[in-house]
């Protein structure tokens, strides 16, 4: 056997074993460099949003938050609210987590402080963080709503839309026959 040919065979066998290992789809809940990846990127992104070193710490205890609710898998859309309880002024972050069979689809956060949104985001399975597009309202609406209000029941609304489109339809039942009054009065005795 060739060098080449023997190359060839080995990446070919590779990549078979590497699709149906357990960890070719690993996700957050499972890839300890995702979870890595997802720490030190939130972090980042959450310093440079807020300019305070301390949204680091806070970042922290979300990403623990978010990989806890993810290890659960669950048939439906949760949400993910750290810390709790919030105020105002300190930094809150939201996330919507996808259900079951959706754990490629992106998860959505929103950090917030001072009743404006500091920053929008998309983390992948992988823990990569990219900037959410978003046009809707940055600020809250009233003193006492949460600013990121409008982008988590968009993100839900849309990941609740997208796992009904992946669900078969129930099958419609059969219309009852119409009974006329010769029918009944044939089935008299």
């Amino acid at each position: 056997m060739t060098t080449t040919k023997f190359m060839r065979n080995l990446v070919a066998s590779t990549a078979v074993v590497m699709a149906f290992s357990p960890l070719a789809n690993a996700g957050l809940a499972d890839d300890g460099s995702a979870k890595a990846l997802l720490l030190g990127s939130i972090s980042q992104e959450l310093i440079k949003a807020t300019g305070e070193n301390s949204a680091g710490i806070r970042a922290g205890g979300f990403a623990k938050a978010l990989i806890e609710t993810i290890a659960v898998p669950s048939d439906k859309t949760r949400i993910v609210d750290y810390p709790k309880p919030a105020t105002v002024e300190h930094l809150r972050i939201t996330a919507v987590v996808p259900p079951k069979g959706l754990e490629a689809f992106p998860i959505p956060v929103c950090a917030e402080q001072n009743n404006k949104v500091v920053g929008i985001w998309n983390i992948s399975a992988k823990g990569e963080v990219t900037v959410a597009p978003w046009s809707g309202l940055r600020q809250s609406e009233t003193p006492t709503s949460a600013a990121c209000k409008q982008f988590i029941l968009a993100a839900r609304t849309d990941i609740n839309q997208r796992m009904a489109a992946t669900q078969p339809e129930a099958p419609t039942p059969p219309a009852p026959a119409a009974t006329t009054t010769a029918t009944v009065a044939a089935l008299r005795p």
